[in-house]
This record gives C-alpha cells, sequence and structure tokens, in this order.
C-alpha cells in the first residue's frame, strides 16, 4: 500500500514486498499456474490462446518490466467462477501490491474495466484499490473456469521500485461481493481503530501543547513541536483526499505531498536546534541542504512518464540525501542525549525516526506488517507529544507564577502613583498615567511643601516589566524621603543619582524635578529627561545625565518663566514615540501643537496614534485664590 508520506514510500525501494495470489471462489485456485510475459499483444487476452510457453510465476508473483523496456506485461489465469443461479455474476480484482501501475483486466478474452488509464494517456493511482466489475451475460457461466488476463503497464519510476507484484481476484455474484467487499471494509475499519485512536491521541496532545503554550516565552519552540506532533494528520488528509476527493494521480500526488512534508522536515531541524541551544550553524545549514537535495530529487524521480537517464539519477541522489539527513539528524540527537544531557525525553522520542529510517531495509512484523519506519514514526509522535505537553504545563505553570507576580507589582505600583493629585491653593494639577502593560516604568509625584508650593518630579526608567517596576519602587521611596529635607531640584536629583549607582543594570533613567513656589516662580532641574511646554512652546533647561550613569553627575537648577494665565505641561518619552502603523512617529511638532490641551486629551491622542511605551502627562495651571 501507499505509505503516509512521500518518505516512507522512498524507503520502500529497498523492501521486498511478497504476497501471494490468491484467488477468492469456492474451489481451490491454486492448481491454476499463474503465468506472465512482457510486452503487449491484444491476442494475449484470447482464453484459446496457449501461454504455456509463458513463464511460470512463482508462488503467483512476478517481477516488473526492465526499466529500459516499454513498460507493459501480462499475466494470465484460470479460476472457477461461483455461483448457481442466473443471477448477474461479477469479478472482484485487487490491485497489485505495487499499486504504482496502471492495469485492464479481461474475462475470457472481454475487457471487464480498467485500473488507472494505460498509455498513452496513462494515469496512475497512489493507493490501493479494490475494484468489482460487472461482468456481461455470456461472458463467463456459473460453475465453469474462466480465463483471467490482466494488461499491466508500469510507469518508469515503478520499474525502479524493484518489487514483486501479485493481485486478488474473486469471481461470484454481484450481490455476494459487494456484501462481502462490505464485510472486508468493515473488519478492516476495525482493526484500524486502536491505531486512529492513539493518533487521536497525538493529536489531542499537539493541540494541548498549542494551547497551553500559545503564551509562553518558549512559544516559538512549543509550536515547532506541535507542529511535529500533529505532522501525522497532514499526510493522513491528503490520503483520504487523494482516495475520496480528488483521485489524483502519481505525477499530482507526488508533488503535493512532498510540499505539504517541507514545512514539517524544516521544523523537526529548527527545533532540534533551538530547544537545545545548539551553536553547530554550519551543520544545521547541511541539514537544510540534504532536505532541500532530497525534494528537488524526488520530485525528478517520480514525475517523468518516460524513462531518462535524469531519473534514475535523481533515485540515487535522493536516497543519499535521505541517509545523510538520517546521518546529521542521529548524530546530533546522540550528542544532546550522552553529552549534553539536556531535553533527553525529546531527544530519544526524536532519534527514533533516522533510527528506523536508517534500518527500514530489514522488513519487520508489526500488526499488518507494517515497516520498522511506521513503528518508529508512531513512537517518536507519541513521546514527543508527552514529553512537550510536559514542557507546555511546566511553561504554564511558571507563566502562571509570573502572571500573580507581576499583579502583585501592578498593586504596589498602584499604591506609589498617585491616585488623587493633593490640592495646592492657586493651583490646579492635571495627571494622566497610560502604561503599556501590565506595569510600567513612568513614575510622577506631587509633593506639597511646607511655603505652600508644590514639588513635582516626573521620571522614565529605561526598559519594561518587573525590573523597570522594582527601579520606579526605589525611585519613588528616595524622592520621598529627600522631599523632607531639602525642596531643591538640583540637589533631589543628585542624591537620586548616588542611590541609584550600581542598580541601573545596563540601562538608565531620566527624571525631571520642578519647584512651584507660592508666588509663581518655577525651579527646574533635568537628568535628560523631556523639557517642559508652557503655552505650546519647549522651554529649554540646562540638563545633565541620565540617573545611575556616573557618580559626578551634576543637576543645574534653571529659573522658568510662568506667567499668569499661563499652562506648564511635563510629559514622557511615550508621546513622542507613539507610532502610528505606517512606523510614523507622533513626533516633537504635533506634541507641542496639542501640548496646550488637558491631560486627558493628550494621552488620548497620542494612545489613538499607536502607543509604544508608558504614557504620563502632568499639566499646570494658575487658578484664582
Amino acid at each position: 500500500m501507499c505509505k503516509r508520506s512521500a518518505v516512507l514510500l522512498l524507503l520502500l525501494m529497498s523492501v521486498c514486498v511478497v504476497v501471494p495470489v490468491c484467488a477468492q471462489s469456492g474451489a481451490d485456485a491454486s492448481a491454476s499456474t499463474v503465468r506472465y510475459h512482457f510486452g503487449d499483444n491484444p491476442a494475449w487476452s484470447s482464453p484459446s490462446f496457449d501461454d504455456s510457453a509463458w513463464t511460470a510465476a512463482q508462488e503467483g508473483r512476478w517481477p516488473e518490466p526492465a526499466y529500459d523496456s516499454d513498460g507493459y506485461i501480462w499475466v494470465r489465469l484460470r479460476i472457477p467462477v461461483r455461483g448457481d443461479t442466473a443471477a448477474p455474476l461479477a469479478i472482484r480484482v485487487v490491485n497489485p501490491t505495487n499499486t504504482l501501475v496502471a492495469d485492464e483486466v479481461f474475462v475470457n478474452g472481454t475487457s471487464v474495466g480498467t485500473i488507472g488509464k494505460l498509455p498513452p494517456h496513462e494515469w496512475v493511482n497512489c493507493l490501493p484499490q479494490t475494484m468489482i466489475f460487472d461482468v456481461r451475460p455470456g461472458v463467463a457461466q456459473p460453475q465453469s473456469v474462466a480465463t483471467i488476463a490482466l494488461r499491466l503497464w508500469y510507469p518508469p519510476f515503478a520499474r525502479r521500485l524493484h518489487v514483486l507484484s501479485t493481485a486478488a481476484f474473486g469471481f461470484d455474484q454481484r450481490r455476494t461481493l459487494h456484501a462481502e467487499e462490505d464485510a472486508t471494509r468493515l473488519r478492516s475499519l476495525l482493526g484500524n481503530l486502536p491505531g486512529l485512536a492513539l493518533n487521536s491521541l497525538i493529536c489531542l496532545f499537539g493541540l494541548a501543547v498549542l494551547l497551553l503554550g500559545s503564551g509562553s516565552r518558549s512559544r516559538n519552540l512549543l509550536l515547532y513541536g506541535a507542529m511535529l506532533a500533529t505532522a501525522p494528520w497532514v499526510a493522513l488528509f491528503l490520503e483520504l483526499v487523494q482516495a475520496r476527493i480528488l483521485s489524483l494521480s502519481v505525477q499530482e500526488y507526488f508533488p503535493l505531498q512532498v510540499l505539504s512534508q517541507i514545512p514539517a522536515m524544516i521544523m523537526s531541524v529548527v527545533f532540534i536546534w533551538d530547544i537545545n541551544n545548539l551553536p553547530d550553524v554550519w551543520l544545521k545549514r547541511l541539514a537544510f541542504a540534504a532536505l532541500s537535495i532530497f525534494n528537488i530529487a524526488l520530485i525528478f524521480a517520480f514525475m517523468p512518464s518516460h524513462s531518462s537517464m535524469l531519473a534514475t539519477v535523481a533515485m540515487s541522489v535522493m536516497m543519499i540525501a535521505l541517509k545523510a539527513f538520517d546521518v546529521i539528524d542521529l548524530a546530533v540527537l546522540l550528542w544532546v542525549l550522552f553529552v549534553l544531557r539536556r531535553n533527553r525525553l525529546i531527544a530519544f522520542a526524536m532519534g527514533i525516526p533516522p533510527v528506523g529510517s536508517l534500518t527500514v531495509g530489514f522488513r519487520v512484523l508489526y500488526q499488518q506488517g507494517q515497516t520498522a519506519f511506521d513503528v518508529a514514526f508512531f513512537f517518536a509522535g507519541l513521546f514527543l507529544s508527552i514529553a512537550l505537553g510536559l514542557n507546555a504545563w511546566k511553561e504554564w505553570r511558571k507563566r502562571d507564577a509570573l502572571r500573580a507576580e507581576f499583579e502583585a507589582a501592578r498593586v504596589v505600583q498602584q499604591v506609589l502613583v498617585p491616585q488623587e493629585n493633593p490640592p495646592i491653593a492657586g493651583l490646579r494639577i492635571e495627571s494622566v498615567y497610560k502604561p503599556a502593560g501590565e506595569v510600567g516604568g513612568d513614575f510622577y509625584q506631587i509633593l506639597p511643601t511646607s511655603a505652600g508650593g508644590v514639588l513635582i518630579v516626573i521620571g522614565d526608567v529605561s526598559g519594561k516589566g518587573m525590573p523597570a517596576a522594582m527601579t520606579v519602587s526605589l525611585l519613588v521611596g528616595t524622592v520621598r524621603t529627600l522631599a523632607h529635607y531639602t525642596q531643591s531640584p538640583g540637589e533631589i536629583l543628585s542624591a537620586m543619582n548616588q542611590r541609584m549607582l550600581g542598580r541601573s543594570r545596563n540601562g538608565f533613567t531620566t527624571c525631571l524635578v520642578l519647584r512651584v513656589d507660592r508666588d509663581g516662580a518655577i525651579t527646574a532641574a533635568n537628568a535628560g529627561h523631556l523639557p517642559p511646554y508652557i503655552d505650546g512652546q519647549e522651554v529649554p533647561v540646562e540638563t545633565g545625565l541620565p540617573l545611575g550613569l556616573i557618580a559626578e553627575s551634576k543637576y543645574s537648577e534653571t529659573n522658568l518663566p510662568f506667567a499668569n494665565p499661563a499652562q506648564l505641561t511635563l510629559l514622557t518619552d511615550g508621546v513622542v514615540e507613539a507610532q502610528s502603523a505606517s512606523k510614523e512617529l507622533f513626533g516633537f511638532d504635533r506634541t507641542a501643537t496639542i501640548s496646550t490641551k488637558t491631560a486627558e486629551e493628550i494621552a488620548l491622542a497620542a494612545q489613538q496614534f499607536g502607543q509604544e511605551d508608558d504614557i504620563t502627562v502632568l499639566t499646570l495651571n494658575f487658578v484664582p485664590a
């Protein structure tokens, strides 16, 4: 039968399949001699033709024609006709074990049907078929012996498989044969149920891996593994489509099957290298090269309809490339299994198919005569699915714990970020904080001073997530402590810089500190942050280095002109760096234009344009006492 994949079919080239011819009828057909002869002559279908000079098939088996021949071979035998009434008769033909042939069936010199199409419009089906052909009245009589002749044509690629062919026949009443065929199909279905159930289990494992790994940090690796675990169903789907819907020829079926398996082959290489962090790029490229050569040679080997030296060379190249890939794959997996000692269950599962491929020349009996590669592929999928399922479960548990940590950090940050702005006489202060993720790296503080003014701090920590959130906690605690001892913006930044030394984790923090006095005077110091805007105009402020870079950083203070009724706007770079779908930045010009609006309107405009980073906006206006 045609295997589930083009790879498996190629491996069968080295396997000799032997199944005797059986004539399924009421009488003993073993005495009927099966004879064959190469060539093509319509007269050979006649029951009166003397075939005694033909070669007798040993145990009912006949060889394929020579590669350089026209591909034709005739097979003749005689079988008894069962049935004792005038009911319509039929003959059942199980297509030869080597299904890559087209054949015409003759009963007593009359053609009753064909399987596939013979030249000049040849068409060869890939899947095994059982055909029941009606026999017209008078062609064969019940309780007689009928002469069966098969006119077989082997395409060039089938002549290179080196297998022995055979077929099975049954001659009986039409309704009896159809009833027997229905019973045979039911038994076949029941016999395949355990295998289908286990393959369905593998598919469910793959789907579980996809669901559990969809949000994990190693999502790509889990997707590779899930694809490997479910890859057999792609080939099975193609076989179902081929058998029930499209009835593709071999020339159409094999290229489609090759294309369907290329992603799984590529994913298998990427999966092995990625999950084990293997650095040997040249060996990885060599594996990809072997796969590429194999697939290209496969098309050239099976596509030609006529004999060619190119197809012969392609067959040899294809087998060499396949074995080379198996050797590379197995060598890498053995290195992972016994030297690196990581992901050992996955390495073991992935190593089963190349071992089965390299040893497939030795036929083993397993259930219904499957090859070593069938068994290897099944257990590889099963073990790989279990291993990936366990990994996905661990990743899911880690992600769940990490989500709990993020939720705790978010709660802490909500405590650190002011929920309501303190009332300051003569000032109206508005603030908006929009983190890009669950926790953000922006921070601000609004602290009243003992002299009736206010101290405003706004900053941005590089990075995102938990590290940035922890840095924010440290900075906010530092600011609140310093506010009890000094209201000088420059001194506050200097103290914050000292606190951040050695704690930035290769990052940095920008910060702007302003003190607004009761009489309206504003003093500012800047550590690499965006300058403020007053009535839509950017106000230059002398700036120093961001916090935490060097201990000697100095932060000068600048007095800002802030006349009543001007608006002072402070913001972080999440506004300026907002990005549209076309990768256009919001920019400084747009920011200056909208800086006279309320804090909520400015933040909303940046969000609608395309938020990429945390957004923080503060606005300050004088109001009558």
